[in-house]
Parts: C-alpha cells; structure tokens; sequence
C-alpha cells in the first residue's frame, strides 16, 4: 500500500462497515498493519472506538475486511477485462493486468511493504486461495472458449485448460517482483504482455497485431 494509493472506488454512499474498511485501508497504507491502533481507524472514520466494535470484532477482522474488498475489486477488474475486446492474448493479459497489477500498484513503494505482505498471507491465506481460484476459473473459461473458436489448439500443446490458467496466473505472479519489490504498474503490465504472448505461443494462439 502507498501513502498515494486509494481504496477501491464505490458508488452511492458508504455503509457504516465499507466507512471503516476504507479508513483502515488508509491508516494500513500510511503505517503498516502492526503500527495501526484501533484508536486510529475510529478516528480515520470518524467514529468512536466503540462504535467500531459494533461491525468488527479486532483489528484483525478490518484487515481481513480490507483484504476482502481490494480482492474483490481486483476480480471484478479482471472479469471485466476478460469480457473485453480482442483475442484470447489480448483479454487474458488485460484480466492478468487487472488481477495483480492492482496489487502491485497497492504495495508498490511502501516502506511497510514486507509486512504487509507478510500480514495478507499470514491472517489472510484463506481469502487469497478463494480469489486465485475464481481467477483461475475466469482464465480457464476464457481459454476454453478460445479453443473452441480455434484460435488456441490446448491438445495439440498437450496442456488442459486448468493446467494452462494455473500457469498464467503463476506466471503472472512470478514476473511482478524485481529482487525484494514489486515492479511498478507499467513495468508490470510489459511484463505481462511478453509472459502471455510467449505462453500464447505455446499454446498455438493467433495473436493480433
């Protein structure tokens, strides 16, 4: 998370729960997760500590809210990236973009950035392991839809189209770190591009010019 990042955008007035997520996700951003005190998140939401109580049990419960949130953001990001234009390499390396671009964009610079991530998978695996597979899904829906139009040929590359999402999403994953820090979003997003057009080869793809 960056002090210039932004919690997912929402439309119409917040709830008094989405009120405290998006302060959370701020006072996460500025400080780290173990740095951030109850206290802190009320008063960021404008609301007494108390009152917080009322929607969440612990700290540990507005971060895995937190969690939840910019996940689902990110999922509705990638399927609609993979509802769009284009052919299979173009919609699956938007939909990858989408998924964990948004991710890198969050942590990107942040001098708490190990923590945090050490936070999410240690108070937030499960919800991570949810996600990755409904993405996992999506890509794998769209790859059989390719396949069926001809425009991949998975037999042919000896490759299921399970197996072949499992690879692009791992892929994905892999090429988003530069040493001990996420690449920024740009750089990311060329990275991709040449992750899929080589994995698209592979797998017998026509690719647009």
């Amino acid at each position: 998370m960056t002090r210039a990042a932004s919690a997912p955008a929402r439309r119409g007035p917040r709830t008094a729960p989405e009120n405290v997520v998006a302060a959370a996700f701020s006072c996460f951003a500025r400080r780290g997760y173990r740095r951030v005190a109850l206290e802190q998140i009320a008063g960021e939401a404008g609301i007494s500590r108390a009152a917080l109580y009322l929607h969440f049990r612990d700290k540990e419960d507005i971060f895995r809210a937190v969690s939840s949130q910019v996940h689902e953001s990110a999922q509705a990001a990638a399927e609609a990236a993979a509802a769009g234009p284009g052919g299979v390499v173009e919609r699956i390396e938007a939909a990858l973009a989408a998924k964990h671009g948004k991710f890198f964009a969050i942590v990107r610079g942040s001098p708490h950035v190990a923590e945090l991530v050490e936070d999410q998978n240690r108070l937030c695996g499960d919800i991570t392991e949810t996600y990755r597979k409904r993405f996992q899904r999506l890509l794998r829906r769209v790859l059989e839809e390719a396949d069926a139009r001809g425009e991949i040929d998975l037999a042919g590359a000896g490759v299921g189209a399970a197996e072949a999402a499992e690879l692009f999403v791992a892929g994905a994953r892999g090429v988003g770190m530069a040493g001990a820090q996420p690449l920024r979003p740009g750089a990311y997003r060329r990275r991709v591009a040449r992750l899929v057009r080589v994995l698209a080869a592979g797998l017998r793809a026509r690719m647009n010019d």
